[in-house]
Protein backbone atom coordinates (compact mmCIF):
# COMPACT_ATOMS: atom_id res chain seq x y z
CA UNK A 1 0.00 0.00 0.00
CA UNK A 2 1.21 3.49 -0.86
CA UNK A 3 1.99 5.61 2.18
CA UNK A 4 2.06 9.40 1.86
CA UNK A 5 5.30 10.94 2.99
CA UNK A 6 3.69 14.28 3.80
CA UNK A 7 0.50 14.36 5.80
CA UNK A 8 -1.91 16.47 7.81
CA UNK A 9 -0.05 15.54 11.01
CA UNK A 10 2.79 17.78 9.76
CA UNK A 11 0.58 20.81 10.38
CA UNK A 12 0.80 22.85 13.55
CA UNK A 13 -2.72 24.14 12.95
CA UNK A 14 -5.41 23.73 10.29
CA UNK A 15 -6.43 27.18 9.07
CA UNK A 16 -9.11 26.01 6.60
CA UNK A 17 -10.67 22.56 6.37
CA UNK A 18 -11.65 21.09 3.02
CA UNK A 19 -15.31 21.87 3.85
CA UNK A 20 -14.49 25.50 4.59
CA UNK A 21 -12.54 25.78 1.34
CA UNK A 22 -15.50 24.33 -0.57
CA UNK A 23 -17.87 26.86 1.01
CA UNK A 24 -15.57 29.78 0.19
CA UNK A 25 -15.26 28.61 -3.42
CA UNK A 26 -19.05 28.20 -3.71
CA UNK A 27 -19.50 31.86 -2.75
CA UNK A 28 -16.77 32.93 -5.16
CA UNK A 29 -18.21 30.80 -7.99
CA UNK A 30 -21.64 32.33 -7.48
CA UNK A 31 -20.27 35.88 -7.81
CA UNK A 32 -18.13 35.00 -10.82
CA UNK A 33 -21.06 33.25 -12.51
CA UNK A 34 -23.23 36.34 -12.03
CA UNK A 35 -20.53 38.69 -13.33
CA UNK A 36 -19.59 36.58 -16.37
CA UNK A 37 -23.09 35.48 -17.39
CA UNK A 38 -22.96 37.10 -20.83
CA UNK A 39 -19.18 37.25 -21.28
CA UNK A 40 -16.61 35.13 -23.07
CA UNK A 41 -14.82 33.78 -19.96
CA UNK A 42 -11.34 32.32 -20.03
CA UNK A 43 -9.85 31.26 -16.74
CA UNK A 44 -6.08 31.66 -16.75
CA UNK A 45 -4.66 29.65 -13.88
CA UNK A 46 -1.21 30.33 -12.48
CA UNK A 47 0.49 26.96 -12.13
CA UNK A 48 1.23 24.96 -10.11
CA UNK A 49 -0.31 26.28 -6.93
CA UNK A 50 -3.74 27.30 -8.18
CA UNK A 51 -4.44 24.01 -9.98
CA UNK A 52 -6.58 22.60 -7.14
CA UNK A 53 -8.53 25.82 -6.69
CA UNK A 54 -9.13 26.22 -10.41
CA UNK A 55 -10.42 22.69 -10.91
CA UNK A 56 -12.83 22.98 -7.98
CA UNK A 57 -13.91 26.50 -8.94
CA UNK A 58 -14.78 25.71 -12.57
CA UNK A 59 -16.90 22.75 -11.45
CA UNK A 60 -18.98 25.17 -9.37
CA UNK A 61 -19.42 27.84 -12.05
CA UNK A 62 -22.80 28.24 -13.71
CA UNK A 63 -21.24 29.69 -16.88
CA UNK A 64 -19.10 28.02 -19.49
CA UNK A 65 -15.46 28.89 -19.77
CA UNK A 66 -12.23 28.07 -21.47
CA UNK A 67 -9.23 27.15 -19.35
CA UNK A 68 -5.64 28.14 -19.99
CA UNK A 69 -2.58 28.05 -17.76
CA UNK A 70 0.70 29.81 -17.37
CA UNK A 71 3.72 29.02 -15.26
CA UNK A 72 5.12 32.03 -13.46
CA UNK A 73 8.45 31.94 -11.71
CA UNK A 74 10.70 34.40 -9.94
CA UNK A 75 13.00 31.56 -8.91
CA UNK A 76 15.96 29.89 -10.56
CA UNK A 77 16.57 26.66 -8.66
CA UNK A 78 16.10 27.52 -4.99
CA UNK A 79 17.14 31.17 -5.42
CA UNK A 80 14.56 33.94 -5.80
CA UNK A 81 15.54 36.66 -8.24
CA UNK A 82 13.77 39.86 -7.28
CA UNK A 83 14.49 41.55 -10.60
CA UNK A 84 13.67 38.65 -12.91
CA UNK A 85 10.30 37.19 -13.68
CA UNK A 86 9.54 34.32 -16.00
CA UNK A 87 6.20 33.57 -17.65
CA UNK A 88 5.96 30.28 -19.51
CA UNK A 89 3.92 31.69 -22.38
CA UNK A 90 5.23 35.07 -23.50
CA UNK A 91 2.93 35.15 -26.52
CA UNK A 92 -0.56 35.50 -25.09
CA UNK A 93 -2.27 36.40 -28.36
CA UNK A 94 -4.46 33.30 -27.89
CA UNK A 95 -6.42 35.35 -25.33
CA UNK A 96 -7.50 37.99 -27.87
CA UNK A 97 -11.17 38.90 -27.50
CA UNK A 98 -11.54 36.96 -24.26
CA UNK A 99 -12.74 38.05 -20.83
CA UNK A 100 -9.85 36.77 -18.75
CA UNK A 101 -10.01 35.82 -15.08
CA UNK A 102 -6.55 35.18 -13.63
CA UNK A 103 -6.71 32.65 -10.77
CA UNK A 104 -4.07 32.21 -8.08
CA UNK A 105 -4.33 30.43 -4.76
CA UNK A 106 -2.77 33.17 -2.62
CA UNK A 107 -2.18 36.90 -2.69
CA UNK A 108 0.91 37.32 -0.56
CA UNK A 109 3.19 40.17 -1.67
CA UNK A 110 0.96 40.66 -4.72
CA UNK A 111 3.95 40.86 -7.05
CA UNK A 112 3.10 37.72 -9.03
CA UNK A 113 -0.46 38.84 -9.74
CA UNK A 114 0.61 42.40 -10.53
CA UNK A 115 3.22 41.26 -13.04
CA UNK A 116 0.89 38.77 -14.70
CA UNK A 117 -1.80 41.44 -15.07
CA UNK A 118 0.73 43.93 -16.45
CA UNK A 119 1.86 41.35 -19.00
CA UNK A 120 -1.74 40.58 -19.98
CA UNK A 121 -2.62 44.26 -20.34
CA UNK A 122 0.20 44.55 -22.87
CA UNK A 123 -1.49 41.78 -24.82
CA UNK A 124 -3.72 43.64 -27.25
CA UNK A 125 -7.28 42.63 -27.73
CA UNK A 126 -8.42 41.40 -24.31
CA UNK A 127 -12.07 42.24 -23.71
CA UNK A 128 -11.57 42.41 -19.94
CA UNK A 129 -9.27 41.21 -17.21
CA UNK A 130 -9.93 40.45 -13.52
CA UNK A 131 -8.32 38.34 -10.83
CA UNK A 132 -9.44 35.83 -8.21
CA UNK A 133 -7.54 34.48 -5.21
CA UNK A 134 -8.56 31.99 -2.57
CA UNK A 135 -6.43 33.56 0.18
CA UNK A 136 -5.33 37.12 0.79
CA UNK A 137 -2.72 37.55 3.48
CA UNK A 138 -3.19 40.33 6.03
CA UNK A 139 0.08 42.18 5.54
CA UNK A 140 1.59 45.44 4.34
CA UNK A 141 2.35 45.41 0.62
CA UNK A 142 4.42 47.61 -1.66
CA UNK A 143 1.69 47.48 -4.32
CA UNK A 144 -1.80 48.97 -4.25
CA UNK A 145 -3.60 46.36 -6.37
CA UNK A 146 -6.42 44.35 -4.78
CA UNK A 147 -7.83 41.22 -6.52
CA UNK A 148 -11.39 41.43 -7.82
CA UNK A 149 -12.50 38.23 -6.07
CA UNK A 150 -11.07 37.28 -2.68
CA UNK A 151 -12.08 34.07 -0.97
CA UNK A 152 -10.92 34.89 2.55
CA UNK A 153 -8.35 36.99 4.40
CA UNK A 154 -5.80 35.04 6.44
CA UNK A 155 -2.99 35.94 8.81
CA UNK A 156 0.54 36.29 7.48
CA UNK A 157 1.61 32.73 8.36
CA UNK A 158 3.50 30.26 6.20
CA UNK A 159 0.74 28.04 4.82
CA UNK A 160 0.74 24.72 3.00
CA UNK A 161 -1.91 22.49 1.48
CA UNK A 162 -4.51 22.78 -1.27
CA UNK A 163 -1.88 23.91 -3.77
CA UNK A 164 0.38 25.78 -1.37
CA UNK A 165 3.75 24.11 -1.00
CA UNK A 166 7.00 23.94 0.88
CA UNK A 167 9.69 23.11 -1.69
CA UNK A 168 7.09 21.36 -3.83
CA UNK A 169 5.65 19.30 -0.97
CA UNK A 170 2.24 19.41 0.76
CA UNK A 171 0.31 20.75 -2.27
CA UNK A 172 -1.92 17.67 -2.19
CA UNK A 173 -3.26 18.17 1.35
CA UNK A 174 -7.04 18.70 1.22
CA UNK A 175 -6.91 21.45 3.85
CA UNK A 176 -4.71 24.50 4.43
CA UNK A 177 -2.58 24.85 7.52
CA UNK A 178 0.54 26.12 9.21
CA UNK A 179 3.48 23.77 8.78
CA UNK A 180 5.20 22.64 12.00
CA UNK A 181 8.55 24.39 12.41
CA UNK A 182 10.43 21.09 12.76
CA UNK A 183 9.19 20.15 9.25
CA UNK A 184 10.81 23.29 7.82
CA UNK A 185 14.29 22.24 8.87
CA UNK A 186 15.10 25.58 10.47
CA UNK A 187 14.42 27.54 7.29
CA UNK A 188 13.14 31.07 7.68
CA UNK A 189 10.01 31.22 5.54
CA UNK A 190 9.45 34.95 5.81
Amino acid sequence: MFEKKYCIEDLEDVVLSSGEIESILQNMASKISDDYQSLNLTILTIMNGSLYMTVDLIRMLKVSCQIESIKVNSYVGDEQNEGEFFISNDDMAFLKGRDVLVVDEIFDSGITMKRVLEKLKLTSGLSSIRSAVLLMKNRIRDIDYIPDYIGINVEDDFLVGYGLDFFGNYRDLPSIGILKSDKMGGLNTR
